[in-house]
């Protein structure tokens, strides 16, 4: 296992994403005291659907809160990630456009669509064009810490969502999940920030050099494995790849027959939670005999805590520390994402 040192990590980490990491549990209380008396002008029983627009690290909380709502949400849930909402969206509709820089233009496009068409609109933003509209048109918006990334800030706009549903009267949780959650996140974070022996570590070691394969049950999880492969891609800057069961079952699990050219170098990851009911467990133990021979390694990880909350944020704030160790491994900057900036530079040339 190769070992860090303090000094390796500084030499890399030049735009501290160390220090949001260990932050992290704190920015979730502060989240929850400023939110807790959160005021929303709508009617609730007049919300017959909920659209959520943003993309990237904007629209993680997004997934989250549909994935994590579906068995208790009593309306439709659907996160856009482009520039056209869905043909049903109307006067009926919650439109909750989420933007961390404010300009994202996918998401503004998508935010007029839906005022066109009726739509009652929010903001989760930390300033920008976004943030110029809900002030010009006087609707709700909620301001985001504006000395972060917008994959840092999930807590923050986490937790703004989940009070929106909260008032909804939509969650099947409340206050002694978040508080399970804090109290969670905060114990977690002193063994994770041991950088010379931690869980995070370890897999970031076994992770080195293979291309991450993410696997869940098709429940809250699977917003947990995207968590996972978009840290992995923006933290270690490496490609990572997800799917869920049952679906793979009937498709993607025959593709492993030829893949002899990448043997040993995918690795299989498995998040599991208890909810994920037998029939899965089987369909993953199965799974795992079938493509073992073709995998470098094979992790299966379990979600910890009591409550759907925490157990959720128990494997992201795991997927946090996995991709900043393994970006430090692969002896990259955490932060910048060069790619996104160069791509977004050459699109306003056009």
């Amino acid at each position: 296992m190769m070992e860090l040192t303090k000094s390796m990590i500084e030499e890399c980490d030049t735009q501290q994403m160390w220090d949001l990491l260990v932050d992290f549990p704190n920015r979730w209380d502060e989240a929850v005291r400023r939110t807790v008396d959160l005021e929303i002008d709508f009617i609730p029983n007049k919300i017959k659907h909920i659209c959520i627009a943003g993309m990237g690290g904007s629209a993680i909380a997004g997934d989250l809160i549909q994935a994590y709502t579906k068995d208790s949400s009593p309306v439709p849930v659907e996160v856009v990630k482009g520039y056209e909402v869905p043909n049903w969206v109307d006067e009926e509709t919650l439109m909750i456009a989420s933007s961390f820089s404010g300009n994202t233009e996918e998401t503004l496009a998508a935010l007029q669509q839906a005022r066109e068409k009726g739509a009652k609109p929010m903001a989760l933003t930390s300033g920008g064009e976004l943030l110029l509209q809900a002030t010009r048109h006087g609707f709700d918006y909620f301001l985001i810490p504006s000395e972060m990334r917008a994959r840092a800030a999930v807590g923050y706009s986490f937790i703004v969502l989940f009070r929106i549903f909260q008032k909804l009267g939509f969650l099947k949780e409340g206050e002694e999940a978040l508080a399970e959650t804090k109290t969670f996140l905060e114990n977690r974070v002193g063994l994770l920030s041991n950088y010379s022996d931690n869980e995070a570590l370890g897999l970031a070691n076994e992770l080195s050099e293979t291309l991450p394969v993410v696997y869940t049950n098709n429940n809250f999880m699977k917003a947990v494995g995207q968590r996972w492969c978009t840290q992995f891609e923006e933290n270690s800057k490496t490609l990572s790849y997800r799917n869920e069961f049952p679906e793979m079952t009937h498709t993607e699990i025959v593709g492993w027959e030829q893949i002899t050219h990448l043997t040993g170098r995918l690795s299989i990851i498995f998040l599991m939670d208890r909810e994920d009911g037998e029939r899965i467990e089987q369909r993953m133990r199965i799974t795992r005999e079938l493509i073992e021979d073709q995998a470098d390694s094979i992790i299966t990880l379990n979600t910890s805590g009591k409550s759907r909350l925490t157990r959720m944020f128990s494997l992201i704030q795991l997927a946090d520390w996995t991709s900043f160790y393994l970006a430090i491994i692969n002896g990259v900057d955490p932060s910048p994402v060069a790619k996104i900036d160069l791509f977004k530079s050459k699109l306003a040339e056009q």
